[in-house]
Formats: C-alpha cells, structure tokens, sequence
C-alpha cells in the first residue's frame, strides 16, 4: 500500500530572515522549530515527509507541497486536504482582515489588506514540478478565524489601546520579515497552549518547581528549574531552562538551554535557544540565538497614541521592542529606538562616562527632559 505523502520542498537558498543569522526553519513558533511543527503537523495528518528540490516533480502517493519556510499546523493542513478535489490542486490563503493576516504581512508594503493572502503550500494530485503551481491552484481559504488575544496597551497606542494577537485553531502564515516571525510565533503560542502538554517521564527530566514558584497555563519543557517567587504566565519554556528568582515571565517562548538571572521580567517576547537574559521589563521582543541580554537595556516609544515605525513603515503595534541578532550582548544602559533590528554578533555598552552622576548644576544641564514636542539634549 503506498503511503500518502508531504513533500516539504527545498529552497535553492535556506531563506534567512535579517536579524537571526539562521534558516527559518529553525526559528521557534510557539516553542518548535517551523520544521518540528511541519513534521507534527503531517504526523496527525497521517501523512510521510520526502524533501523535493524546487522543480522536481512530487513522486507517487503525493497529497500535499509546502515551502520549507511556510508556518502550518495539523489543523490547517487537514482542512487543506479536505478541500483538495479527485484531481486537480488548490492553494491555501489566510483570510483577509483578520489577525492572523496581520501577523503574516506588518510592514509588508506590497501585500494587499483586502485580498487572502496566498501561502505556498497546495494539496491535489501532482503531475507537474512545484514551480509551476502558482497559477494552478484554485485559492481556498483555510485559515483566518476572526478570533484574536486582547492585550490591553494603554496609554502606548492609540484608541481603543489594544495588542491583538491571533488566537486561531488553523495557524499558516509565510514569515519574510523579523515581525512576522514574532507575531507568528506568539500566534503559535496561541494555539499550542490550548493542546494538552506531555506527559513527564519519571527519570529525573520533570520540571524541578521551587514551592513560592507559580506556574499557570503554560507548557514546561525537560529538565526545566524553576527557583523562588518565580512567576509563569501562558508561556512555553524549552527544555533546559533555568528560570532565576523573582523572574516574570508572561506570554513568552523562550527556547532550550535559556536562562534568566534574578529579577528579571519578560512581556510576549519569543527567544531563541541558549540565551541569556536579564531585564527589569523587555515587552514584544524577538531575541535571537545565545545573546546576552543585560538589565539596563531599553527600546524607547516615541510616546503614547503613536505607533512604532518599523523600517520606515508603520507596524500596526503600538507596542514593540525590536530583534537580535545572533550572539548579540548588549550591556547595561544600552538604549535603542523602538523598532530597531541589531544585526548578529553585535556589541554595545554605554560609557561609564555618559552616565548621570550628579543631580548638580552640570548634571542637570545635560539630563534630557521633554514636554510636548519640544526637548532638550543630553
């Protein structure tokens, strides 16, 4: 009997998204990997992953093709295949307006708001090589609920003062930019909390939890430790993990081998594997792979009612950090603008002979005060 297949199709180069430095494939959507989820995702589908390389014809017992850097769960790809006729193919799209095409298109110019957002992924009968199937399939809608997670955000943004993130059952998207890898993979988040978590082996993996910890609604990996006065909010922690005392830790994806030092407290931010971090409060941050975050850190908004601008576009968000790249250490005190993308392996301090030491005269002359539009420099 011939088994039905998911042909994952290769790229002829890994798409890498500026700032990561690696495949997106390997990037974390709710606390897998985009390779992990796809290959959950056939498994419940009952279907084999074959790699295919982009023009090669999808062998025998083919039923569905997705780009290696599309973003899927099993209940999207069920509803694909159902939609898939006795011969022909169809295309998946995400619902037009609705959050989960937010998340796949914040700063994306050239995407239209009002049309589905087509992904490259197709389910049908096969006779022709991937690249060909642009044109071929029929679009059918087969993610997009209109259902998203309300955050309140006041006073940053404008009226009504609220972060949607989506809250789906069929999770797709198409991550081309750092935000959307963010905004998927707290959507992702979303939808994998709701999935009954593993069960714990009794070797010694189970998650070590100190007794003044709180733990609620999120998922633990192996080996995780959670010391003193520690709080976990809807978040996913990878395997690995050391969780430090009085740590904050709040609608996060924070990946294996992380750890966080005391008093630190984390908003929705998604960091990558073997990182280290440390901040009094980093909110809607995407941190790349072992970075060294420190305490002192800050992004600035410009200020309550406006949105952050992102690469010369607005972003729709009235509240965001920005991204890491790979290897980056940014010590104590460092300040960036809202929005801002550092590239891997960066590294910056402020001088100690920047800093306020004095509320004297000449210190007060170079402290930075702004009312309305008007300021003064440091």
């Amino acid at each position: 009997m011939t088994r039905r297949l998911l042909a994952r199709r290769r790229l002829l180069d890994a798409t890498r998204i500026f700032p990561l430095d690696e495949p997106v494939s390997e990037l974390l959507f709710g606390g897998q990997t985009l390779r992990a989820l796809v290959d959950e995702a056939a498994a419940e589908c009952d279907l084999d992953v074959v790699e295919i390389d982009p023009d090669e014809v999808p062998p025998v017992g083919c039923v569905a093709v997705v780009d290696e850097d599309v973003v899927v769960n099993a209940a999207a790809l069920r509803a694909l295949l159902a939609q898939a006729p006795s011969t022909g193919i169809v295309q998946a799209a995400i619902a037009a307006g609705t959050p989960l095409q937010t998340a796949s298109t914040r700063v994306l110019k050239e995407v239209s708001s009002v049309e589905p957002l087509r992904v490259p992924l197709w389910a049908g009968v096969f006779t022709s090589s991937p690249s060909r199937l642009g044109s071929d399939g029929a679009v059918v809608v087969v993610a997009g609920e209109t259902g998203g997670a309300v955050v309140d955000v006041r006073p940053y943004g404008p009226p009504p003062h609220q972060l949607v993130i989506a809250d789906v059952q069929r999770l797709l998207g198409w991550p081309r930019h750092w935000l959307h890898v963010l905004d998927l993979s707290l959507a992702a988040l979303q939808t994998r909390l709701k999935t009954p978590p593993p069960k714990h082996k009794r070797d010694g993996s189970s998650p070590q939890i100190h007794p003044t910890a709180t733990v609620t609604n999120s998922r633990l990996g192996r080996n995780v430790k959670i010391e003193a006065h520690v709080s976990i909010v809807d978040s996913v922690i990878g395997d690995d993990v050391l969780v430090a005392d009085h740590t904050i830790i709040h609608g996060c994806v924070i990946g294996d081998g992380c750890r966080t030092l005391v008093d630190t407290h984390l908003r929705r931010c998604v960091a990558q594997p073997g990182s280290t971090l440390s901040n009094l409060d980093m909110q809607d941050a995407l941190l790349g792979r072992e970075i060294f975050l420190t305490t002192g850190v800050a992004f600035f908004h410009d200020g309550p009612g406006r949105n952050v601008v992102v690469d010369g576009v607005d972003s729709g968000r009235a509240v965001l950090a920005g991204a890491l790249g790979r290897r980056t250490l940014l010590g104590s005190r460092a300040l960036f603008r809202a929005g801002l993308a550092l590239p891997a392996g960066v590294l910056v301090v402020a001088r100690p002979e920047e800093s306020l030491g004095k509320l004297d005269a000449r210190g007060l002359e170079r402290a930075h005060m702004r009312i309305g539009d008007r300021a003064r420099d440091v």
